[in-house]
């Protein structure tokens, strides 16, 4: 479990002189525009969009919650709309998400947003502390940690969003125990016959993250779900963890396989030790 997730009360200021007040109305029409360019039949497309529109709703709750500035909440809310900016293209070009087998979509997003200047289609008047922040914390969401060296205010932002995107990682998830079909093509039954990999294993019960490229079948990516409640950061994201009870459907499922369940079953018993 990070450090921060025991009291963190962090009074973000924001200097707004000569700076132009957040339009999140306009914001919330250009990503509609953005994505009205991908054919909604595309498998992700309409999900990863309910996906982007949850996680601004979270960044924004969690800066509230933090007591940081009411300009910094509003940063907050656009970075958690825009931070998977890059999985609409990577569904459209590849049909998958998972980046090893396709593109880095956060270093897309970088590419698009800033190197490609399409930052200025959400936000048009260009603030470069403003913006290095939404570029360093898009950058480093989906990495397996933030390097040390983002520090400061775009070190907060990174660990905000790494926050809000795992917690609605769990809603996304839990729906899959009702539909396996939909993301592993095999039923409930078939999940809860596979057994979690050595490395997976290995990962997960030192409390670890687990690398993506380890995971070898569905039970694996469960595994992994389950393990990022190791990197949360701050205390009121664990507080949401536990209101919305996604989580809690995770932990109760159980696989038919008692070896699987066995293993499962040990890393539990970690995951306990910390929420």
């Amino acid at each position: 479990m990070a450090k921060r997730c025991a009291a963190w009360s962090v009074q973000h200021t924001f200097f707004t002189k000569g700076k132009t007040m957040m339009d999140k109305q306009a914001v919330s029409a250009a990503f509609d525009r953005y994505v009205s360019l991908f054919d909604p039949d595309t498998p992700g497309i309409l999900s990863k969009q309910r996906h982007s529109r949850i996680v601004c709703g979270l960044c924004g709750t969690l800066a509230r919650a933090l007591g940081w500035s009411r300009a910094d909440q509003d940063l907050a809310w656009v970075l958690g709309l825009l931070h998977d900016i890059g999985r609409f293209e990577q569904a459209r070009r590849f049909h998958t998400f998972i980046d090893y087998k396709s593109m880095d979509h956060a270093r897309y997003g970088v590419w698009y947003l800033f190197e490609q200047g399409h930052i200025r289609d959400f936000l048009p008047e260009p603030e470069p502390e403003r913006d290095k922040i939404l570029e360093l914390a898009i950058l480093w969401h989906n990495a397996y940690a933030v390097p040390g060296g983002v520090t400061g205010r775009a070190r907060d932002f990174a660990l905000l969003i790494r926050d809000a995107d795992k917690i609605d990682l769990f809603r996304v998830y839990a729906g899959y125990l009702d539909h396996p079909e939909q993301v592993w093509q095999m039923s409930l039954k078939d999940l809860g016959r596979q057994e979690i990999s050595p490395k997976v294993l290995a990962e997960a019960l030192e409390k670890k993250l687990v690398h993506t490229e380890v995971k070898k079948n569905a039970l694996d990516f469960f595994t992994g779900c389950l393990c990022q409640i190791f990197d949360f950061t701050y205390a009121p994201s664990l507080a949401l963890v536990r209101q919305q009870g996604y989580y809690q459907k995770l932990l109760d499922f159980q696989p038919g396989n008692p070896q699987s369940a066995q293993q499962l079953d040990r890393v539990k018993e970690k995951i306990h030790e910390v929420i």
